[in-house]
């Protein structure tokens, strides 16, 4: 008997989901769960820095800090959700996945003409002796006498 290879619209749509998520649903959970943990933390520590700033010992510091918990909890959810963009890019194939669109279609080579001015340029010989690299400043500024330079007058 030949076996059906159709699928029905809700296994298809699961494939599709499926292929378009680049974690399996445990290490998804897991990662919400940590980002859940971390943000309700930053919120809290802003809760703590707000109520420190209100008391009678409080600063502007602790005002600084309570804005400040909040925008790190921002930017980790930022950075989960780029994180997830970047998965799902190099899950469909993609070579630089994090590289922006109009990067990827830029010019990476220089041309060979680029330089050809400097590789036809005649070089000239440049004579440096061990003691034009020397430094002896210390040596000066100890009372110490700095060698003379060969061949020069």
């Amino acid at each position: 008997m030949p076996v059906s290879t159709q699928q029905t619209p809700s296994e298809a749509e699961s494939n599709a989901s499926a292929s378009t998520n680049p974690f399996p649903l445990r290490v998804r959970i897991i990662q919400l769960v940590f980002l859940t943990i971390a943000v309700l933390t930053t919120l809290g520590l802003a809760y703590w820095q707000w109520t420190s700033w209100q008391s009678s010992g409080g600063s502007f510091q602790n005002l600084g800090y309570a804005i400040q918990w909040p925008i790190f909890g921002g930017f980790l959810i930022f950075a989960y959700r780029k994180y997830i963009r970047y998965e799902k890019e190099r899950l469909r194939g993609e070579e630089e996945a994090a590289v922006p669109q109009e990067r990827k279609q830029a010019m990476t080579e220089i041309p060979d003409d680029f330089l050809h001015d400097l590789h036809q340029a005649p070089r000239r010989e440049v004579d440096v002796s061990r003691q034009d690299l020397e430094d002896d400043r210390r040596r000066r500024a100890r009372g110490g006498v700095a060698p003379k330079k060969e061949g020069k007058k």
